[in-house]
């Protein structure tokens, strides 16, 4: 596996939502990257780890459950914090979003992404963050 730096991969298919927050990452001095898809994300991951993940779930070429699970293997111990704009269920949050430390509703408060994404690159035991402890840590 490649060198982690502090560096944030966003990967999310719409370019509007990728430019928005790499600008806003940017702006507050945090190096981000984005990938327009889960499989070049994963493609990269053998050159260069980012500290940390924001991955939209609903994809068209890979969805964001098929990129954790993949993370799952390759890279267990890469944050993941998830970005959606589809309500995600107790059950996917339980199951099948397990390795992700956190899940946030789109549109995401700026506040509210600065804080999760402190939390998890302050957090080198990658415990999942809870949505109680969540949204308690962002009100």
């Amino acid at each position: 596996m490649g060198n982690t730096s502090t560096w944030i991969a966003v990967i999310d298919d719409e370019e509007g939502i990728r430019r928005s927050l790499l600008r806003l990452l940017r702006s507050a001095g945090l190096e981000a990257h984005a990938f327009v898809s889960g499989k070049v994300f994963l493609g990269s991951l053998e050159s260069r780890q980012p500290a940390c993940v924001l991955l939209d779930l609903h994809m068209l070429d890979m969805s964001g459950f098929a990129v954790i699970e993949q993370l799952a293997l390759i890279a267990p111990e890469l944050p993941v914090v998830i970005l959606t704009g589809q309500e995600v269920s107790e059950r996917q949050r339980n199951a099948d979003l397990a390795h992700a430390l956190a899940v946030l509703q789109k549109p995401v408060d700026d506040q509210e992404l600065f804080a999760t994404i402190a939390t998890v690159l302050m957090n080198p035991n990658k415990q999942a963050l809870s949505q109680n402890d969540n949204l308690a840590a962002h009100t």
